[in-house]
Protein backbone atom coordinates (compact mmCIF):
# COMPACT_ATOMS: atom_id res chain seq x y z
CA UNK A 1 0.00 0.00 0.00
CA UNK A 2 2.31 2.46 0.47
CA UNK A 3 4.21 1.62 -2.49
CA UNK A 4 1.59 2.92 -4.92
CA UNK A 5 0.55 5.65 -2.24
CA UNK A 6 4.59 6.62 -3.40
CA UNK A 7 3.85 6.13 -6.87
CA UNK A 8 1.29 8.30 -7.15
CA UNK A 9 2.72 10.79 -5.72
CA UNK A 10 5.61 10.57 -7.37
CA UNK A 11 3.84 10.48 -10.82
CA UNK A 12 1.82 13.83 -9.20
CA UNK A 13 5.37 14.91 -9.25
CA UNK A 14 6.74 14.14 -12.91
CA UNK A 15 3.83 15.85 -14.12
CA UNK A 16 4.39 19.27 -12.42
CA UNK A 17 8.07 19.34 -12.81
CA UNK A 18 8.91 17.70 -16.74
CA UNK A 19 12.89 18.60 -16.59
CA UNK A 20 13.24 15.92 -13.70
CA UNK A 21 11.64 13.20 -15.53
CA UNK A 22 13.86 9.78 -15.34
CA UNK A 23 13.97 6.80 -17.88
CA UNK A 24 10.79 5.03 -18.23
CA UNK A 25 11.94 1.81 -17.23
CA UNK A 26 13.50 3.29 -14.11
CA UNK A 27 13.42 0.69 -11.03
CA UNK A 28 11.29 1.91 -7.70
CA UNK A 29 14.05 1.99 -5.57
CA UNK A 30 15.63 4.64 -8.07
CA UNK A 31 12.27 6.37 -7.99
CA UNK A 32 12.64 6.57 -4.12
CA UNK A 33 15.86 7.99 -3.86
CA UNK A 34 16.18 10.31 -6.56
CA UNK A 35 12.83 12.51 -5.43
CA UNK A 36 12.84 11.96 -1.78
CA UNK A 37 14.11 15.29 -1.12
CA UNK A 38 11.38 16.73 -3.45
CA UNK A 39 8.71 14.75 -1.80
CA UNK A 40 9.72 15.92 1.47
CA UNK A 41 9.50 19.79 0.29
CA UNK A 42 6.80 19.14 -1.74
CA UNK A 43 4.21 16.65 0.13
CA UNK A 44 4.92 16.80 3.60
CA UNK A 45 6.37 18.67 5.96
CA UNK A 46 9.61 17.87 6.50
CA UNK A 47 10.05 16.29 10.01
CA UNK A 48 8.67 12.91 8.73
CA UNK A 49 8.35 10.51 5.45
CA UNK A 50 5.95 7.91 7.61
CA UNK A 51 2.37 6.00 5.85
CA UNK A 52 0.72 6.87 8.71
CA UNK A 53 1.25 11.04 7.34
CA UNK A 54 0.35 9.42 4.12
CA UNK A 55 -3.06 7.74 4.39
CA UNK A 56 -4.01 11.37 6.30
CA UNK A 57 -3.68 12.53 2.73
CA UNK A 58 -6.24 10.36 0.86
CA UNK A 59 -9.19 11.21 0.13
CA UNK A 60 -12.72 9.96 1.31
CA UNK A 61 -14.32 7.94 -1.29
CA UNK A 62 -18.08 8.32 -2.31
CA UNK A 63 -20.27 5.86 -4.04
CA UNK A 64 -22.28 6.57 -6.61
CA UNK A 65 -24.77 5.11 -9.14
CA UNK A 66 -22.96 6.62 -12.19
CA UNK A 67 -26.10 7.93 -13.64
CA UNK A 68 -25.54 10.31 -16.57
CA UNK A 69 -28.10 12.90 -16.64
CA UNK A 70 -26.78 14.96 -19.47
CA UNK A 71 -24.97 13.54 -21.95
CA UNK A 72 -22.03 15.44 -23.85
CA UNK A 73 -23.27 15.31 -27.39
CA UNK A 74 -26.96 15.20 -27.20
CA UNK A 75 -27.63 15.79 -24.02
CA UNK A 76 -30.03 12.99 -22.98
CA UNK A 77 -29.75 11.16 -20.06
CA UNK A 78 -27.96 7.49 -20.30
CA UNK A 79 -28.24 3.74 -19.30
CA UNK A 80 -26.19 2.30 -16.74
CA UNK A 81 -24.67 -0.68 -18.38
CA UNK A 82 -24.07 -2.53 -15.58
CA UNK A 83 -28.01 -2.64 -14.75
CA UNK A 84 -28.30 -4.47 -17.62
CA UNK A 85 -25.79 -6.86 -17.12
CA UNK A 86 -26.99 -7.87 -13.83
CA UNK A 87 -30.29 -7.04 -14.07
CA UNK A 88 -33.76 -8.48 -16.18
CA UNK A 89 -36.81 -6.63 -16.18
CA UNK A 90 -40.05 -8.37 -16.68
CA UNK A 91 -43.10 -6.81 -18.76
CA UNK A 92 -45.00 -5.78 -15.82
CA UNK A 93 -42.17 -3.97 -13.96
CA UNK A 94 -40.50 -6.01 -11.71
CA UNK A 95 -36.73 -6.36 -11.78
CA UNK A 96 -35.28 -9.98 -11.44
CA UNK A 97 -31.51 -10.82 -10.56
CA UNK A 98 -29.55 -14.63 -9.32
CA UNK A 99 -28.53 -15.09 -6.21
CA UNK A 100 -24.81 -13.35 -5.31
CA UNK A 101 -22.22 -16.05 -4.91
CA UNK A 102 -24.13 -18.92 -6.82
CA UNK A 103 -21.00 -20.05 -8.62
CA UNK A 104 -18.44 -20.03 -5.45
CA UNK A 105 -17.57 -22.37 -3.06
CA UNK A 106 -20.02 -25.10 -4.25
CA UNK A 107 -18.25 -27.91 -2.67
CA UNK A 108 -19.84 -26.31 0.32
CA UNK A 109 -23.21 -26.13 -0.14
CA UNK A 110 -25.49 -28.84 0.07
CA UNK A 111 -27.94 -30.01 -2.50
CA UNK A 112 -30.93 -28.04 -1.35
CA UNK A 113 -28.76 -24.39 -1.18
CA UNK A 114 -27.58 -25.62 -4.95
CA UNK A 115 -31.22 -25.51 -6.63
CA UNK A 116 -32.22 -22.39 -4.38
CA UNK A 117 -28.95 -20.46 -5.79
CA UNK A 118 -29.81 -21.33 -9.51
CA UNK A 119 -33.25 -19.88 -8.88
CA UNK A 120 -33.68 -15.98 -9.84
CA UNK A 121 -35.14 -13.33 -6.88
CA UNK A 122 -37.23 -10.31 -7.38
CA UNK A 123 -35.77 -7.44 -6.35
CA UNK A 124 -38.18 -4.83 -3.87
CA UNK A 125 -40.14 -1.67 -4.56
CA UNK A 126 -37.49 0.57 -3.76
CA UNK A 127 -34.82 -1.49 -6.09
CA UNK A 128 -36.94 -1.44 -9.00
CA UNK A 129 -38.07 2.26 -8.66
CA UNK A 130 -34.01 3.05 -8.34
CA UNK A 131 -33.12 0.31 -11.33
CA UNK A 132 -36.16 1.98 -13.04
CA UNK A 133 -34.29 5.52 -12.82
CA UNK A 134 -30.86 4.26 -14.01
CA UNK A 135 -32.33 2.55 -17.37
CA UNK A 136 -33.57 4.60 -20.06
CA UNK A 137 -37.29 4.32 -21.45
CA UNK A 138 -35.88 2.58 -23.95
CA UNK A 139 -35.17 -0.82 -21.54
CA UNK A 140 -38.37 -0.11 -19.91
CA UNK A 141 -40.96 -1.24 -22.51
CA UNK A 142 -41.48 -4.74 -23.26
CA UNK A 143 -39.63 -6.74 -25.94
CA UNK A 144 -40.13 -9.80 -27.76
CA UNK A 145 -37.50 -12.17 -28.06
CA UNK A 146 -37.82 -15.64 -29.80
CA UNK A 147 -37.84 -18.50 -27.35
CA UNK A 148 -37.55 -16.20 -24.40
CA UNK A 149 -36.84 -18.68 -21.62
CA UNK A 150 -38.27 -15.91 -19.08
CA UNK A 151 -41.95 -15.70 -21.45
CA UNK A 152 -44.35 -17.50 -18.32
CA UNK A 153 -43.04 -14.58 -16.15
CA UNK A 154 -44.20 -11.94 -18.44
CA UNK A 155 -47.70 -11.67 -17.56
CA UNK A 156 -49.08 -11.43 -13.69
CA UNK A 157 -53.06 -11.43 -13.86
CA UNK A 158 -53.68 -12.72 -10.48
CA UNK A 159 -53.37 -9.44 -9.12
CA UNK A 160 -55.15 -6.42 -10.22
CA UNK A 161 -52.29 -4.17 -10.41
CA UNK A 162 -50.44 -6.14 -13.07
CA UNK A 163 -53.42 -7.73 -14.63
CA UNK A 164 -53.91 -7.47 -18.52
CA UNK A 165 -57.28 -5.72 -19.89
CA UNK A 166 -59.40 -8.32 -22.08
CA UNK A 167 -61.20 -6.68 -24.12
CA UNK A 168 -64.88 -7.76 -24.69
CA UNK A 169 -66.92 -8.17 -27.60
Amino acid sequence: MLRTLITGALRSVCRTTPALQLPHRASFSQLISSRSLELKSTLLPATSLTPKAMLIQLPTLVPSRNVTKFSLIKGKRKTVKAVLKRFKRLDWGAWIRTHSGRNKKLFKKSSALKRRLRQHVFTNATQSWLLDKMVTSYWRRPKPYINDPYAPYHRRDEYFATKSKVFKV
